[in-house]
């Protein structure tokens, strides 16, 4: 029995959508599949450095549709949804904390020196492999390791 067949269907969409875009400079975001046998749903956010145009999307979409249909990953009929995070889902890999450096973001996270969670709103002013440094409304600087982020957000001006 091949070793695929032992991955959960999210996951093997994973693995497909990493090879659609391995060397591309595209980064996988999430991979979510809903509904039922027939009626599936499968939604794939993935982002970019620099800015991801519909085309680029498209590109993703058809490759990915044909490696998903080739190997008869999904059982049934289904909808493949790709794009980009969007401005309302959460922030969650370090690409996207670097695409986002000069934002305003909303962060919860709780310091391993601190008792109680903190949500504040800051500018995201740096991040790198190890975590974020925000600059707070008081002009307070204060760096955030990313396994100490339970949810961030980019916070909308309006």
């Amino acid at each position: 029995m091949p070793a695929t067949e032992h991955l959960s269907l999210t996951e093997r969409i994973r693995q497909l959508a990493e090879e659609v875009i391995a060397g591309t400079g595209y980064f996988l975001v999430d991979v979510e599949v809903r509904g039922h046998k027939g009626t599936r749903v499968v939604e794939v956010y993935v982002d970019a450095e620099k800015d991801l145009g519909l085309d680029d999307l498209a590109v993703v979409s058809r490759e990915l549709g044909f490696l998903l249909d080739v190997e008869d990953v999904v059982d049934g009929s289904y909808k493949l949804e790709v794009s980009t995070p969007g401005i309302k889902r959460p922030i969650t890999m370090p690409q996207q904390f670097v695409k986002n450096v000069g934002r305003t973001v909303r962060v919860r996270y709780q310091l391993e020196t601190e008792d109680d969670e903190q949500n504040v709103v800051a500018d995201l002013e740096n991040a790198d492999d190890d975590g974020i440094e925000l600059e707070m409304p008081d002009g307070e600087r204060r760096r955030v390791p990313y396994d100490a982020i339970h949810q961030a957000r980019i916070e909308l001006p309006w």
